[in-house]
């Protein structure tokens, strides 16, 4: 008896249609193709069902389990209404219908549109199908397209989900309505900043009086929104506040077509040029005034530059943590006045975002604490090593081959540095970056190259003095005792760092957890 995993889906669009032929509803595909297998005396493995989902997704949740279980062996056949409802994506129809299920010993059977795999009239048959399908997605993504246009154009709220400080209007679901629980909150922000307060201090008001962040504040109302970078507790940061006090929606002014996707079957998004937004004043009612705005751009204008000052990565970069509350330890480089003398400390990514919920604030010498890593590991070597026992040309050739390897590594890195910076450069003459964001990404990536070709020298220097020992008599101090911490030394022994709190001595403890 053939074991069957029955799929059922329906998109939003076959939802919205006026239509109400009631073989287009979940329950009545799943009921017609459960009749359709007791028929048969077919027994069912399970039923998969996707509900509100395109025929072009791939990341349908229920789609990828029936494949996974299809991979697996426990399903003989797949069962649909019929092709579309399985995919209306040519591609992933050859791939699985007429591959995988093939090499998976699979057979796929659409009832309404008498799909077969196993008939002799199904592989001509699928090819105009298939082609319909397709074609059908498309036309109807393009008349989506055009209606939201149309939409932005009047004025209309499009999104799925309102601003902080806004709701959606339960009269009209394409205007926004003030929100009085949040409105006056937002009003704090811009009030808070006018005033000559920062981000940091903002976000400390904020988490202080209680008051959730706006990705928790929409999860505590039911909402579906998602955001992947928020805060898992529900506490503010500072991006957050930035991104409130830099968004225009709070004056009044509607503003949408910021992005769009790059085509039917793809769901990454394209940035639309600054000057092609569509911008429509006076769409609601307003939370700010234009006065309050005015200064707050001003101010942002007047703090916002682009750095000029470009240092190495740190040896230790992403290896150092807070060890109370586990979060990193981020970096902060200071310069003084002549900028010629540079200082760099680590301090807990609690303290740098804003969120204040972690009593381990104070900064730490990012050079005293490299120094004492190099002592303490060199005092293991002094330790551990029996030096009558080591063959120096073991170690110089173990030496030479880690090097090798870091050479080949950091090579490659380089050439994938300058592959992405060409793609930012076409992207940038294609549209999908404003040349603003395509300057910024450069100067970013050309930091990033710069650091690696100074790692790539260093390792090429200590390269040529390793080859060039091999004909004098070597000195095991060379070998068995390090100067200098640099990222490869660290990558080879360092696990990971973990920072303590400062008593009242200032004394405070540095766990380190070694790679050995």
């Amino acid at each position: 008896m053939p074991k069957v995993g029955i799929y059922c889906r329906l998109s939003i669009e076959d939802k919205d249609k006026a239509d109400s032929n009631d073989s287009r509803s979940i329950q009545n595909q799943r009921e017609m193709l459960c009749d359709y297998c007791m028929e048969r005396g077919w027994e069912i493995f399970d039923i998969y069902v996707d509900d509100g989902y395109s025929g072009i997704d791939r990341s349908r949740p229920d789609f990828n389990r029936l494949l996974s279980d299809c991979e697996n062996g426990d399903i003989d056949i797949v069962l649909c209404k019929d092709q579309s409802r399985f995919s209306r994506d040519t591609i992933i129809i050859e791939q699985y219908i007429n591959d995988k299920f093939l090499e998976w010993g699979v057979r796929f059977i659409g009832v309404a549109d008498n799909s077969d795999t196993e008939s002799e009239s199904y592989s001509t048959m699928r090819l105009f199908a298939s082609a319909y399908n397709e074609m059908y997605v498309k036309d109807i993504s393009a008349k989506i397209r055009r209606t939201l246009e149309f939409k932005r154009q009047q004025g209309q709220f499009v999104g799925s989900f309102a601003p902080y400080g806004y709701s959606i209007s339960p009269e009209d679901k394409h205007r926004l309505v003030i929100d009085e629980k949040t409105a006056p909150v937002v009003r704090r922000i811009f009030d808070m900043y006018v005033s000559g307060e920062g981000y940091r201090r903002i976000v400390q008001y904020l988490n202080s009086e209680g008051i959730v962040s706006p990705t928790e504040y929409k999860r505590r109302n039911g909402s579906k929104y998602v955001n992947c970078n928020a805060d898992s507790r529900g506490l503010w940061t500072q991006s957050t506040v930035s991104r409130i006090l830099a968004n225009e929606v709070y004056t009044g002014t509607l503003v949408q077509g910021k992005s769009h996707h790059i085509s039917y079957k793809n769901k990454k998004r394209r940035k639309v040029d600054k000057k092609d937004w569509v911008r429509i004043p006076d769409a609601h009612e307003a939370i700010i005034d234009a006065e309050i705005w005015a200064k707050t751009q001003e101010r942002i204008s007047s703090r916002t530059r682009v750095g000029n000052c470009s240092y190495e990565l740190s040896p230790l970069a992403g290896k150092v943590r807070c060890a109370v509350c586990g979060r990193p330890m981020k970096r902060n480089v200071y310069y003084n006045k002549a900028r010629t003398i540079r200082y760099y400390g680590l301090q807990c990514a609690s303290y740098k975002s804003g969120a204040m919920d972690c009593p381990n604030t104070r900064s730490i010498s990012g050079v005293q604490l490299e120094q004492k890593i190099l002592d303490e590991l060199n005092r293991i070597i002094d330790e551990y090593c029996q030096v009558e026992d080591v063959h120096i040309d073991d170690i110089r050739s173990d030496q030479i081959v880690r090097l090798e390897k870091k050479q080949s590594a950091l090579s490659e890195s380089i050439t994938s540095v300058k592959e992405h910076i060409m793609k930012m450069y076409m992207d940038k003459l294609d549209g999908v970056i404003s040349s603003e964001d395509y300057f910024i990404f450069r100067q970013q990536l050309g930091k990033e190259e710069a650091s690696i070709s100074a790692q790539l020298s260093d390792i090429e220097n200590r390269l040529d003095k390793l080859l060039d020992q091999r004909s004098e008599e070597p000195d095991i101090n060379d070998f068995l005792h390090f100067d200098k911490l640099d990222r490869i030394t660290a990558d080879e022994f360092i696990d990971f760092i973990e920072i303590g709190m400062t008593d009242d001595y200032f004394r405070r403890e540095v766990y380190i957890h070694w790679a050995l």
